[in-house]
């Protein structure tokens, strides 16, 4: 049952006119009265009485009647609800976002967002790359953004913002008087990274491997605030990004190192599957995300 059919017969159930309703709709009589018989045949009960020249409804088509009239309301204010949402911003959005983006970024980005725009209900999920990838499809968040490469050819990839990488000590670790570090002597060193499916520990592994270096991990964690605190302790050095350590280095609590051969950029990506409706309030909050990095 179509909504063209129920509109035909609405029409006609007020005026109880066929020539009057075929005006009206810019329809001629025939198809009007051939909508009708199609909706009585369907429903296997007639709708209309026609004694005279005058037309009744039955006591079913009153019901029906009643009906229509509640579901082409409710089918008018859908579609009037989902043009308002797609022309102002207002809604519901479900965000990824791997560890730095997460917690160094997008926190204060969503605060800003929600701040001007206070019909706007966001949540973030904060989990690694791999994780943040596996949940865009099975669309159990709109989109996401991370650090790693995505390796789905389900999921849209582009260019966010970019991030640097860098080596960081404690602040009494002999290497702080050097200006410059031979990477081969990281070889002697213990080094703390983040769990496996991790894209931050991802891209410094490939750096790695691509200088041919034999690397000790002596640590694991999953948190990027407790390898800050176990390379303050003194237990090793990381690699992380340079965005989550400002106020450790100002506060002289770490120290960064240059390397030879060493300036790891990379890009921080947006991420959504291809199949995915992109609603108004998507286009606008990656505008305002990009505008604030």
């Amino acid at each position: 049952m179509d909504e063209r059919k129920l509109t035909i017969f609405y029409e006609v159930a007020k005026k109880l006119n066929m020539t009057e309703s075929a005006k009206s709709l810019y329809m001629s009589q025939p198809a009007i009265s051939q909508a009708i018989k199609e909706l009585e045949y369907s429903l296997d009960t007639k709708l209309f009485d026609r004694i005279g020249k005058s037309l009744y409804l039955t006591h079913e088509g009153e019901i029906f009647f009643n009906y229509t009239r509640r579901i082409l309301n409710l089918h008018e204010e859908a579609f009037k609800t989902i043009r308002d949402i797609n022309h102002s911003i207002n809604g519901k959005l479900k965000i990824g976002a791997s560890t730095t983006i997460g917690i160094y970024i997008m926190t204060d980005i969503i605060g800003d967002f929600i701040k001007q725009y206070k019909d706007v209900d966001i949540s973030i999920t904060i989990e690694n790359t791999e994780h943040i990838s596996h949940m865009v499809l099975e669309n159990k968040i709109d989109f996401g953004f991370v650090e790693g490469p995505v390796s789905s050819n389900e999921i849209h990839v582009e260019h966010f913002c970019s991030d640097e990488l860098i080596f960081i000590l404690p602040s009494n670790h002999p290497w702080t008087k050097m200006n410059t570090l031979d990477p081969k002597l990281l070889e002697n060193e213990k080094l703390i990274m983040r769990e496996k499916g991790s894209g931050t520990r991802e891209i410094v592994e490939s750096i790695l491997n691509s200088q041919h270096i034999n690397y000790n991990v002596s640590l694991e964690l999953g948190n990027i605030e407790a390898i800050k605190k176990a390379v303050i302790a003194g237990l090793g050095i990381s690699c992380i990004s340079k965005r989550c350590v400002t106020e450790e280095m100002k506060n002289n609590l770490l120290h960064c190192i240059s390397i030879n051969n060493f300036n790891i950029l990379r890009d921080m990506t947006l991420i959504y599957h291809k199949d995915k409706y992109l609603s108004n309030l998507f286009y606008n909050f990656i505008d305002f995300a990009k505008k604030k990095v």
